[in-house]
């Protein structure tokens, strides 16, 4: 190595000073530089480091390169056509923060159907977008469109993308998933070179409206080759008229879905199948305290699922109701063999109020395929009269997909009905029925015809009617005070 002088060693020593605090800096969350836009009246040939000196578009914003620490204000009450598609990564504690700045309603991002997706964060990562509206409606509906993509291929491990309290609405995919459907936010992570997945994506407190065919969608998180996503967290989102699947996540361990709405879901084509919020491809996923209503799917049509390829799925303390293919699904396509399967499953301290309304077919829950090792206790399902007369009431339903159902332990479950419920788990092996409380109360039901209690009275009930495991003495008095 070459000998350095006196001097030159202090060159090289002040310049470290002065480069090393710059990075820790950005490490440590210390603010990275401000750019402002303005829809209404900016210029994209100012500076764009303050409110006055805005720059105007969105593809403005796409020339340049961000990091660590970065702020992005779009001004509130204006609009910007186009795609919004940046550069560069922000750093574990100094992520680039997407934000709106003035007085009004959210900076309204739209491509209007001129591009698959209005925002496109590829190979990113630490980005947060916060508070916009973002669109993409086109003249007609196209498949694959999406207002919200995240897409990364070959880039390794993917961290600390948040999306928190965006308005997405109106994107007309298609309705058909095979064409390529449609979605509000599309999670796509895939490497065929390099294995990709994300660890900490956050997606908070966003609203979602009148979005085909479905609304947060995860082609996949990771994979098992790869490596699965973690720390995924789904919270707080608020969806409604999405026809398909309201949140399905796909490619993750330990993946937490909690607190989230859908309601008013719509209709599908004939033949398409879909669920409100569900697992793919995943252990250990939490669904919790939710609430799913009116989904109407063809096919399926259940409030939530823990579909095949999945280990260990929990779904507990949520609220279904008015959905046509009943409160939960349980499945597993028995063509793959040497697949993951579904076992481990677990359905508790759910409460079902007016689910299962196809006339035949359907049941609060249903079992189909070769899923091993499923729970089913602790939880409320209340019947109604059905609207069609003479229609099916089953609670409990197995049935074949390549294969049945084994050793599924079902137990201590109180459902009301104006008849005797059906149990229809003659397909199955080794089922382990266990003591199951039925009562018919015509006044409560009439009453549960009309009356929705929130979520918040359904999990304090829920948690009020069983008792170290078993029904309440008082459990159906509780019931009845909510009707």
């Amino acid at each position: 190595m070459e000998r350095r002088t006196f001097l030159q060693r202090s060159a090289y020593t002040l310049a470290l000073v002065a480069i090393r605090p710059l990075h820790a800096l950005a490490a440590g969350g210390t603010p990275g530089r401000s750019y402002y836009v303005d829809g209404a009246s900016g210029d994209d040939g100012r500076d764009a480091g303050s409110a006055t000196q805005a720059w105007r578009s969105l593809g403005r914003l796409n020339q340049a390169r961000f990091g660590p620490g970065d702020r992005i204000f779009f001004r509130r009450g204006a609009d910007y056509p186009g795609v919004f598609a940046p550069k560069g990564s922000g750093h574990a504690g100094a992520p680039i923060v997407v934000d709106a700045y003035g007085d009004g309603a959210p900076p309204h991002l739209h491509a209007d159907g001129s591009a698959a997706s209005t925002v496109l964060l590829r190979n990113v990562e630490y980005w947060t977008l916060r508070n916009l509206s973002i669109s993409n409606r086109g003249a007609a509906a196209a498949p694959r469109r999406t207002a919200v993509h995240l897409l990364h291929d070959d880039v390794g491990v993917v961290h600390g993308i948040e999306l928190r309290g965006l308005h997405i609405h109106d994107v007309n995919g298609s309705p058909i998933k095979r064409d390529g459907g449609g979605s509000a936010i599309l999670v796509e992570a895939k490497g065929k070179g390099r294995p990709t997945r994300h660890e900490g994506l956050l997606i908070l407190d966003n609203t979602i409206e009148r979005c085909q065919r479905d609304g947060i969608l995860f082609l996949r998180a990771g994979n098992r080759a790869g490596g699965l996503a973690t720390g995924v967290i789904v919270r707080g989102n608020r969806l409604s008229g999405v026809p398909g699947d309201c949140i399905l996540v796909k490619g993750c361990d330990g993946a937490l879905v909690e607190r989230n709405t859908v309601s008013r879901c719509g209709d599908l084509p004939r033949g398409e199948a879909a669920a409100g919020i569900w697992p793919f491809d995943c252990d250990n996923t939490t669904i919790q305290y939710n609430e799913v209503s009116d989904h109407k799917a063809h096919a399926d049509g259940q409030a939530y699922d823990a579909d095949f390829h999945c280990r260990g799925t929990i779904i507990q303390y949520n609220y279904s109701h008015d959905n046509v293919g009943g409160m939960a699904l349980v499945c597993n396509d028995g063509r793959d063999p040497k697949g993951i399967g579904n076992s481990g499953t677990i359905v508790r301290y759910n409460v079902s109020i007016n689910d299962a309304l196809r006339k035949t077919g359907s049941a609060s829950l249903r079992i189909s395929g070769p899923v091993d090792g499923s729970q089913v206790y602790n939880n409320i399902i209340i019947i109604p009269a059905k609207p069609d007369a003479g229609a099916e009431v089953t609670v409990f339903k197995a049935t074949s997909w390549k294969g049945v159902p084994s050793s599924t332990a079902i137990h201590d479950n109180i459902v009301v009905a104006p008849s005797p419920p059906g149990i229809d788990m003659k397909l199955a092996t080794q089922t382990r029925l266990g003591e199951n409380h039925f009562a018919e109360n015509k006044a409560m039901l009439e009453s549960f015809r009309t009356h929705r209690p929130s979520l918040a009275q359904v999990n304090a009930l829920v948690k009020a009617c069983f008792v170290n495991g078993k029904p309440a003495a008082d459990a159906m008095e509780r019931i009845a005070r909510l009707a």
